[in-house]
């Protein structure tokens, strides 16, 4: 990895840095924006498309166009959703803008990674401050530690969101772990082991099990010897929050199915054109007894919902894109990252939600819109340099 730092992205940087940081949702935002300055200053004199804008662009407006072709009012439907705004400018600016992979992505990763690490720090720390300030409490590894920082640690944000920043940084780390010399592996194993300790007590229970399979991939392709001492360690990891995990696993497996069938039955009378997507939180459904909002907790029902089939057809259109792109760049980060997204999108509304949506076009145009085959877009991991 070079160690030059550029002054021309600074905006790739900063952005990078401040996404997983636990500050309120209008810094990113304003982030977002000069990312959006950066890249369009980069911008070359002839501007062109390719297929990755078009079907972004697609995405973007499939609001506007379910509006239009299903004759809702305007207030019954998202015209121009602000979070997908970056959806219809940034790929264009990213794929018109002077710039290398080899120069810039791996830099990129580790401001991302050191900005993961910053934050996984900051709660181990609020969390000793907390024990200290309320001496009535012991240390708990469990049900209570969960509580603490859920409901007291400032800036905090959902667990899923967290998580998947996790997985990634994890990602990144090992292979950086693997093709380090023998005088740094240590400090990259002991990031590893610090981010292991973070997606436990910080994740979700989906983006733990996601860690625990795209490593396990990882190791077994390069250092198989550590697949024991690395299952053992995520065996340890599961049975101290044992009680945590089987008290809400139980909980968001019957709420998620609640909204699915509810969602499914309301595609089912709305599947041309939707309900509008403002629509959709009018729609109650009963939970333990108390009525709560629809939340399709699904991006196909989510898009669907809310546009109809041609909001869906986009929709898969835009994820074919990206997987074709990927599996042709043969660019393992980008297969594992794909996989992440897809995943969690599947018990999630992911990428209608601002740390979604802005981790997912950020990462996915940095690894695809420059199709540079170099260090990066190897077969093998073992042949990745940084």
């Amino acid at each position: 990895m070079s160690k030059r730092i550029k002054k021309k992205f600074i905006g790739f940087y900063l952005f990078a840095l401040i996404l997983p940081l636990p500050f309120p949702l209008w810094v990113s935002s304003v982030a977002m924006g000069v990312l959006f300055l950066n890249s369009l200053i980069l911008v070359k004199k002839k501007p062109q498309y390719n297929t990755l804008i078009i079907s972004f662009a697609l995405f973007f407006f499939s609001d506007f166009l379910s509006l239009f072709f299903s004759g809702r009012g305007v207030f019954e439907n998202t015209i121009i959703n602000d979070v997908k705004i970056a959806c219809a400018i940034l790929p264009f600016t990213f794929y018109n803008s002077r710039i290398k992979t080899k120069e810039l992505q791996s830099q990129v990763f580790v401001f991302f990674v050191i900005g993961v690490f910053t934050y996984i720090l900051y709660a181990c720390l609020y969390y000793i401050y907390f024990i200290q300030i309320h001496p009535r409490y012991t240390v708990q590894i469990d049900n209570y530690l969960f509580w603490a920082i859920e409901n007291r640690f400032p800036g905090t944000y959902h667990r899923t969101y967290v998580g998947v920043y996790i997985v990634f940084s994890s990602i990144l780390t090992n292979i950086w772990l693997f093709n380090a010399k023998s005088n740094k592996r240590i400090l990259w194993g002991l990031l590893f082991v610090f981010q292991m300790i973070g997606i436990f007590f910080l994740g979700s229970k989906l983006t733990m099990v996601m860690f625990l399979v795209l490593n396990l991939i990882l190791i077994l392709n390069n250092f198989r010897f550590l697949a024991i001492p690395f299952i053992t360690c995520a065996i340890v990891g599961f049975y101290l929050i044992k009680e945590w995990v089987f008290t809400s696993m139980k909980k968001s497996i019957q709420d998620r199915l609640i909204f699915f069938d509810e969602s499914l039955n309301l595609i089912n009378n709305h599947l041309f054109f939707g309900i509008g997507e403002r629509n959709i939180t009018k729609y109650m459904v009963e939970i333990n007894k108390e009525m709560t909002p629809l939340i399709p907790h699904n991006i196909f029902l989510k898009e669907t919902l809310s546009n109809g089939i041609l909001g869906l057809i986009f929709l898969l259109f835009l994820i074919g894109v990206i997987i074709y792109q990927a599996l042709k760049e043969k660019n393992l980060i980008l297969n594992f990252f794909i996989a992440l997204i897809i995943t969690v999108s599947l018990i999630e509304d992911f990428i209608y939600l601002q740390r979604g949506l802005f981790f997912f076009i950020f990462f996915t145009l940095l690894m695809l819109n420059f199709n540079n085959k170099d260090k990066w877009t190897n077969e093998k991991t073992s042949n990745m340099t940084v």
